[in-house]
């Protein structure tokens, strides 16, 4: 049996409309999955104080928002990490001279 020139684009179409709707699952995921699913209280516990903001970023990912202030007198920089996402939470860290001073933060409850 030989493949027609017909056989042949439907098999090729049927295969592109796989690769696409495998792309797009794929896409998705990687959107759920992606930076703001790191924003659970078990990786807030492993915040130390005078962690660095790389370390930070290790466990977190990049900050939703992030605010650099000098601070007064003494000298040195204040830096606040704000984490939010659509699930309700919001984490903020703190780091005086890029070590963590402070942590917190509110989770929404599991539904």
């Amino acid at each position: 049996m030989k493949p027609t020139i017909r056989r042949i684009r439907l098999t090729f179409a049927a295969l592109l409309m796989g690769l696409v709707a495998l792309s797009t699952v794929t896409l998705l995921d990687a959107c759920h999955s992606g930076p703001m699913s790191t924003l659970t209280q078990e990786n807030l516990d492993k915040i130390q104080t005078d962690m660095s903001s790389a370390d930070v970023k290790a466990i977190l990912g990049e900050p939703t928002s992030s605010e650099t202030d000098p601070i007064p007198i003494v000298g040195g920089t204040k830096t606040t990490f704000t984490y939010t996402n659509s699930q309700g939470v919001h984490i903020e860290i703190v780091l005086k001279n890029d070590k963590v001073q402070t942590k917190e933060g509110t989770f929404a409850p599991a539904q």
